[in-house]
């Protein structure tokens, strides 16, 4: 990123490497240990940073988005300037940090209410559901969908000449984050998430409605809000159980796939 900013290439293309999908999000077991070590705030200052260096760089960026794209790849998706979707049915994108007693913390809880508009960003962040392409593009997540063999073209031609999101979506983006919006938006949103889950059992979803809420002024003090937020979650019994829990459905996935041997059931 430092040397893309010192020689700007005319657009930048951010596509995986991976047939199967784009990016899966953290290392949850590199988020443990951070956990151990108490050095969680760094690790999200760290990755804050580095997507703002990204939003920041001078040339248009496009996240070329095929397969899975979760968490913090949802996240880098959406430093960039422009998002393009593979149609295939196994692009699906979410932010589902949320399961795990947490919510977005590289700058995804910021970014998103301002890019699709309040009501829509909390309810994709409060649920962890994931969109397809069609969806997401139906939202204004994505600028662009296109046939997997198209993807990284279609992208390509986007960051040469831009495009402008539709009127409605940008108001939207702007007025359900003025300050008068967030007064009224956010007791109706927690008041959604209290029939679901009590706060001293699952904190996330209201510490990131009350961030959201109560965070103003320039990006620096979002990011700060945000980092600060999802430090002290990741520290709570919840969030360590619920990774507990993350680890032991995948380990029940890989189990179920082996030859058990078992032939009649009772």
């Amino acid at each position: 990123l430092e040397r893309l900013a010192i020689d700007p290439p005319k657009g930048i293309v951010f596509a995986s490497g991976k047939d199967n999908g784009f990016i899966a999000g953290a290392d949850i077991k590199e988020f443990q240990d951070f956990d151990a070590k108490g050095t969680i705030g760094g690790a999200l200052q760290r990755g804050q940073q580095v997507f703002q260096r990204l939003a920041s760089l001078p040339s248009p960026t496009v996240a070329a988005i095929h397969g899975f794209c979760m968490g913090g790849g949802t996240e880098l998706a959406l430093a960039c300037d422009y998002r393009v979707a593979s149609k295939d049915p196994s692009t699906r994108i979410g932010l589902p940090e949320v399961k795990l007693g947490i919510y977005p913390g590289w700058g995804g809880s910021v970014r998103l209410p301002r890019l699709i508009g309040a009501p829509d960003a909390l309810d994709l962040m409060l649920t962890g559901r994931s969109l397809s392409a069609s969806a997401a593009r139906a939202k204004g997540l994505v600028d662009r969908t296109a046939e997997k063999a198209m993807l990284v073209d279609t992208a390509a031609a986007l960051a040469l000449k831009g495009a402008t999101r539709p009127l409605r979506q940008r108001f939207m983006g702007w007025l359900t984050n003025t300050w008068a919006a967030r007064q009224v938006i956010a007791p109706m949103s927690l008041k959604q998430v209290a029939r679901k889950a009590r706060r001293e059992h699952y904190p996330a979803p209201y510490a990131l409605v009350e961030t959201w809420k109560n965070a103003g002024g320039g990006m620096g003090r979002r990011l700060a809000a945000e980092r600060k937020s999802v430090a002290k979650l990741a520290g709570t019994p919840t969030a360590r159980n619920l990774i507990r829990v993350f680890f032991l459905q995948e380990r029940l996935k890989s189990a179920g796939g082996k030859d058990h041997g078992i032939s009649r059931v009772h």
